[in-house]
């Protein structure tokens, strides 16, 4: 129920959640449109939010996110930044659990590999950089979904179009928004063939030094070598201790101080 006399309020928030699960860009029309308001409307809030640099339009003339956005959003962290911290540590984590791992980070409502590095098995869980993924349907997105800031995980669910990929998958935004609470409460997410029919995966979350989600990182293999005990328990543990790995390192690098230590020790 809106409070009255804040309707102007309520349909900027409108306008800037529709710019920020869109990042490949809408046009004025197109925003018009998914809120319900008039093109004059769309056009005079989206310059007020250009002017603050909360959306941007793009060569194409559509909006995108803005500088601001960004940063409120918990995507302040360049993605070079993520990928060179990670690639020692996902090594790592590959030849440990035997099986591909994956860094995924979300782009508006679907989830984007970052890093992918395969294991030498012959039959393996299967992926590629830049390759776009469903977030209800794999360990990567449930568990960036679970730790996204009170009430915006929860507004992306209920825009998610949820389509079955096996009888696995979650299609209900009730049943993800319940399945929210147990990956919160577990700290980490699975993937029991809800995407690929034989594929099982875990995933943790990876926070900045705000403490927001900014990627996932994920262990996956085929069923006949990858139990559900497997994944709740050693791979569980190998994924939580990475992303953790990863959160430390990112912290430590947006502390100044501890960089001017690091280059009087060299």
């Amino acid at each position: 129920m809106e409070i009255p006399g804040a309707q102007s309020a309520y349909r900027v928030l409108d306008i800037l959640t529709e710019v920020s699960v869109n990042p490949r860009g809408s046009t004025a029309g197109e925003i018009a449109r998914k809120v319900d308001v008039t093109a004059p409307t769309a056009h005079r809030l989206l310059k007020v939010l250009c002017d603050r640099g909360f959306t941007v339009q793009n060569e194409s003339g559509k909006y995108v996110p803005g500088p601001q956005l960004r940063v409120l959003a918990g995507d302040g962290v360049d993605h070079a930044t993520l990928n060179d911290i990670g690639q020692p540590l996902l090594a790592k984590l590959r030849d440990d659990a035997s099986e591909t791992v994956f860094l995924a980070v979300r782009e508006g409502l679907q989830l984007t590999y970052l890093v992918v590095m395969t294991a030498s098995h012959s039959v393996q869980m299967y992926g590629e950089r830049g390759q776009q993924i469903p977030l209800h349907a794999t360990s990567q997105g449930k568990v960036i979904l679970a730790f996204l800031p009170p009430g915006v995980g929860e507004r992306i669910i209920d825009q998610l179009e949820l389509p079955r990929f096996t009888p696995s998958t979650i299609t209900s935004a009730v049943e993800l928004h319940e399945t929210m609470y147990e990956v919160r409460r577990d700290g980490y997410a699975l993937n029991l063939e809800e995407r690929e029919l034989g594929v099982r995966s875990v995933a943790a979350p990876v926070l900045d030094a705000a403490g927001n989600v900014v990627a996932s990182v994920c262990v996956g293999g085929p069923i006949f070598r990858v139990t559900e005990e497997d994944l709740r328990g050693r791979l569980a543990e190998l994924v939580t201790a990475t992303a953790k790995a990863i959160s430390a390192e990112l912290l430590r690098r947006s502390d100044p101080g501890a960089q001017s230590t690091d280059r009087a020790a060299q």
